[in-house]
């Protein structure tokens, strides 16, 4: 479970669309005994100038903080969990579309 949540990590910061993961990285790594060179390779990784070598030693640090400290692991998964449902409307007479997710007390 681990390896499958650092990949969807790491994809997501490659994307760009991770700022509240980063945020989350950064606050963990910042505890860390290094954190210098752990944020440092965080930076790194976010920026274009990031290398492969980079991105080998963000992974191997986020697996090993992940199995330290399941707090950090189980906010990993939630910040790459996906946002929602994704609607595919085919068609050129669709009308009103309207989708939710939660409406006052009741969630669909």
């Amino acid at each position: 479970m681990i390896e499958a949540v650092i990949s969807a990590a790491l994809v997501k910061i490659a994307e760009g669309s991770g700022s509240a993961l980063v945020e989350a990285i950064r606050q963990r790594f910042a505890r860390s005994p290094e954190p210098t060179e752990a944020i440092g390779t965080l930076d790194r990784v976010t920026r274009d100038d990031r290398s492969p070598a980079d991105v080998e030693r963000l992974r191997a640090l986020l697996v090993r903080y992940a199995a330290e400290d399941p707090a950090f692991l189980g906010r990993l998964a939630q910040e790459t969990r996906p946002a929602g449902a994704t609607n595919v409307v085919a068609g050129s007479n669709v009308g009103k579309l309207i989708q939710t997710n939660q409406v006052g007390d009741v969630s669909m």
